[in-house]
């Protein structure tokens, strides 16, 4: 304190640091550098870990034995979605109603400020279906529906689960969240939803772009940089090590070589683009939405690369996803 007290002692002070700030500042730069590329550096950071117990993967049922069923279904989606040259609403209401759901749509529409770059239109029309399975009662669609039949077996669970089947992505996701949380914060237009399940507690958010599936991308950033609870990311990853499915992030496998230099140069630029992807400020899928209403998932892509496994699902059909909210 004698330092600061002393008027001449306290210029000096002043007088040094005035000749020093630009060393002091490289310095502290360097420093702030160093320290954010260490982030990259395997001993400075957890591995895959879980912090609830209760959502370790060996309190859950692993195994799903309707992928040949899902498949067929996605199958039968993609012709009538050719047949109706559009969402196929119709058929999807009494499919979903043969699983034993409680279905309903949305329809919406919403002006852009720039013509889509499929179309060239600046209207956007479309339907979302759900339906909703109670606890006592494409390839994506395929999947959604084989799930539904499946769900609707595990009497002893209970909360409800809504299954989504949205139109024109993102847009249509908006409009049913805005429909379900009673808000609307981008003046699109929607008709009010006639079914609810209650508080939406999480929701898993799928992209699969094959019949085949040999990796699964995590897909983490959501809107302004929001990220999902890592428990959901970890519990996914340890199932897709369980099963014998590739499980990426960015598109890269972690590697056990962080002591080299290519592994360290891996890690730096896996970092890089989840760092680059946060700070373009924009949602990377589906899931980014949910988490503005502060619902928690874990959104995955699927891929093909050589090899099947024992996760098969049906192909992505046009600009549908599926989506399970519980």
């Amino acid at each position: 304190m004698g330092l600061l007290s002393d008027p001449n002692r306290r210029r000096a002070l002043i007088s040094l640091l005035t000749r020093l700030n630009a060393p002091i500042c490289v310095v502290c730069y360097m420093a702030g550098v160093a320290w954010f590329m260490g982030l990259a550096f395997e001993p400075f950071t957890l591995r895959t870990y879980m912090s609830e117990n209760a959502m370790g993967s060996t309190m859950v049922e692993e195994h799903f034995p309707a992928g040949e069923r899902a498949l067929a279904t996605g199958r039968e989606f993609a012709a009538h979605k050719k047949k109706a040259g559009g969402m196929p609403v119709d058929w999807l209401v009494k499919t979903m109603q043969s699983r034993g759901l409680e279905v309903f749509t949305q329809r919406f529409s919403r002006t852009l400020p720039f013509p889509d770059e499929n179309k060239e239109r600046y209207m956007v029309k479309g339907t979302n279906v759900y339906g909703i399975l109670g606890p006592l009662e494409l390839p994506a669609v395929g999947l959604l529906l084989g799930l539904a039949q499946y769900f609707r077996n595990q009497v002893f669970w209970a909360k409800d689960i809504i299954f989504l089947v949205n139109e024109h992505d993102l847009i249509g996701m908006q409009a049913w969240l805005e429909g379900y949380h009673h808000t609307n914060t981008t003046g699109m237009d929607w008709s009010p939803l006639q079914g609810r399940g209650g508080s939406i507690q999480a929701a898993l958010s799928l992209e699969l772009s094959s019949d085949v599936i040999t990796s699964l991308d995590l897909v983490l950033e959501g809107l302004n940089g929001q990220l999902p609870n890592l428990d959901l990311a970890n519990l996914f990853y340890a199932f897709c090590q369980k099963i014998g499915v590739l499980c990426t992030t960015q598109g890269k496998l972690q590697r056990n070589d962080w002591d080299s230099v290519s592994g360290y140069s891996h890690a730096v630029q896996t970092m890089m683009l989840m760092v680059m992807k946060q700070a373009s400020g924009r949602s990377w899928g589906d899931h980014g939405l949910f988490l503005r209403y502060h619902i928690e998932l874990p959104p995955s892509r699927a891929s093909t690369v050589s090899v099947s496994t024992r996760l098969t699902s049906p192909p992505l059909a046009g600009s549908w996803k599926e989506c399970i909210v519980s």
